[in-house]
């Protein structure tokens, strides 16, 4: 699968000092080249931003001039959607930020995109690297703690919403942790349309009343809410929250 490239060329005096540090990383005088990332992951919908903030770590301490590269194995990936510059950091390195944002895409455009973030210093043919990945999620959020109850009936309780200008197919699924009991609907959710209350029955697992289950909630075939949840006797609505982080 062939690699898409997006270069920017940014000049980056480096000051010589005996360490650069990074957080709690600390790189000594003499070290190899290379890119530190302080984030490896952001999720984004279509009209967000993604910023990576890095620092371009030198052992050399000569002026130099830096060529970056912003690769993804994704076919998908747009070097349009790039940007980098130089952001405010302290004497010990440059520090810059790369940032990605992606407009007006479809959905075939959704999903993971490992990128590997590279320079090479003049004068020398090491290429410096660092990797993080980007994560183009549909414009569909839960807007309401989803609650899930196994007795008297089984029943799967949450509020959607997508914000978008583009319908999407939405799938949501349960699984009974340790055991290959699951349930799973698959619905369509108009764009731009009011809170959706989506309610489901299910035959519980025989003789349980209590117990974890995983739900997960899926757009356009990306995960948006993965959650563990404790079903008990009841069924306890939900406080409505302003949007609902992906947890693993």
């Amino acid at each position: 699968m062939g690699c898409i490239v997006a270069c920017s060329r940014i000049r980056a005096v480096d000051a010589a000092s005996d360490a650069a540090t990074v957080g709690s990383r600390t790189a000594l005088s003499g070290a190899v080249s290379d890119v530190i990332l302080a984030v490896t992951e952001r999720q984004i919908a279509p009209g967000e931003t993604a910023s990576f903030p890095f620092v371009a770590r030198t052992a050399y301490g000569i002026p130099s001039i830096h060529e970056f590269n912003v690769i993804s194995d994704n076919p998908n990936f747009n070097p349009d959607w790039v940007r980098l510059g130089q952001s405010a950091g302290d004497s010990y390195g440059p520090h810059y930020i790369l940032e990605i944002s992606p407009g007006d895409i479809g959905r075939s455009q959704y999903g993971a995109y490992p990128l590997r973030l590279s320079w090479r210093t003049a004068g020398t043919y090491r290429q410096a690297g660092g990797r993080c990945t980007l994560i183009i999620r549909p414009c569909v959020r839960a807007v309401a703690e989803p609650a899930v109850k196994i007795w008297p009936t089984g029943q799967v309780c949450l509020l959607l919403e997508n914000y978008g200008s583009t319908d999407m197919d939405v799938s949501i699924s349960i699984r009974r942790r340790g055991s290959d009991w699951s349930r799973q609907w698959d619905f369509h959710l108009l764009a731009k349309d009011d809170p959706f209350s989506f309610s489901a029955l299910f035959d519980p697992p025989p003789g349980k009343r209590s117990g974890d289950f995983e739900l997960t909630v899926s757009a356009a075939g990306v995960p948006l809410v993965r959650r563990t949840i404790r079903a008990r006797r009841s069924l306890i609505p939900g406080r409505l929250i302003s949007d609902m982080q992906v947890s693993a």
